[in-house]
């Protein structure tokens, strides 16, 4: 950022912020702006100190803070209105749209530079995603680009293989064939094995062959079936004894749960009288629960 050639008032600043808000299109500054403003600030922000460190109450450090607040609204809303109007110079350049920067400070001009970048590839991103190719526009006398051929990679070179024991050169001389002499110790061996004259052995005659009989063909036994085995004899089904069910009379002791009988639920209370089956009647009774009753003739 360039420092500020000339200090800038707080007149100044708000008859800027006056003329951004009349303005539809980016007013003409001094191309120290940034710096002027911080620089004003800065020294409001310090006087603000000084009347603070004199008297705090006074007129003076009161008028001193309303100062300072305005010019830091101001400035917030000048960089604001100038930020949305860069905005949409790059929207109309991106566009095709020619826009002048001579208006704009160096800060300015960078940050128009990176959104009119991304504005361009924001609205192409539909033709890329269906996979349409940018055109360029050129002048009708400028000479098209010719692309250069690729040069092509040299074959590599045969290696020279090292000479092994398979290239050494075979030697067809007659020498190589010529026979070696017979040692004496196989002379005799020689003359005996074909002396005309000795007798030839006749050959052992080979032993008869043994005879081999037949066997005799083995009488398949006949499978036997195993009997079946004899089937149990059913379970003899005990009978249930009908004395567990005759109902017999009974007194209840005490209050009783619902509980479930063979023929229905029963719910019984304390000095009850009922007739329950004689396999219930029993569990009560050995329970202390209740107490059979034998009317009297």
């Amino acid at each position: 950022m360039s420092p500020a050639l000339e200090p800038m008032s707080f007149d100044e600043l708000s008859e800027l912020y006056r003329v951004e808000m009349k303005s539809s299109a980016i007013t003409q500054v001094r191309k120290d702006l940034f710096r002027a403003i911080a620089n004003l600030l800065t020294s409001l922000r310090l006087e603000y100190d000084r009347q603070m460190a004199l008297d705090p109450e006074s007129v003076m450090c009161e008028g001193a803070e309303q100062r300072r607040k305005k010019a830091e609204r101001l400035a917030k809303d000048v960089v604001h209105i100038r930020t949305q109007k860069i905005c949409q110079m790059a929207i109309r350049g991106a566009m095709g749209g020619r826009n002048t920067l001579d208006t704009l400070t160096d800060e300015e001009k960078d940050y128009y530079e990176k959104v009119l970048e991304l504005s361009k590839v924001h609205m192409s991103e539909v033709d890329r995603l269906r996979g349409k190719r940018n055109t360029v526009a050129t002048r009708i006398d400028e000479v098209p680009p010719v692309p250069r051929p690729e040069p092509v990679p040299e074959p590599p070179k045969a290696q020279p293989t090292p000479q092994g024991a398979d290239d050494i050169p075979f030697d067809d001389s007659p020498d190589d064939f010529q026979d070696e002499p017979i040692p004496d110790e196989f002379d005799g061996f020689a003359e005996e094995s074909f002396d005309e004259g000795a007798p030839v052995a006749e050959p052992e005659p080979l032993p008869p062959k043994p005879t081999v009989s037949a066997p005799e063909p083995v009488k398949a036994e006949p499978e036997r079936i195993p009997e079946p085995a004899p089937a149990p004899e059913p379970a003899s089904v005990q009978p249930v004894e009908a004395d567990e069910l005759k109902p017999i009379l009974i007194r209840v002791l005490e209050d009783l749960p619902e509980f479930v009988g063979p023929d229905r639920d029963y719910k019984l209370l304390k000095e009850d009288l009922v007739m329950l089956p004689k396999v219930l009647a029993d569990v009560l009774i050995n329970s202390e629960k209740a107490m059979a009753v034998r009317p009297t003739p």
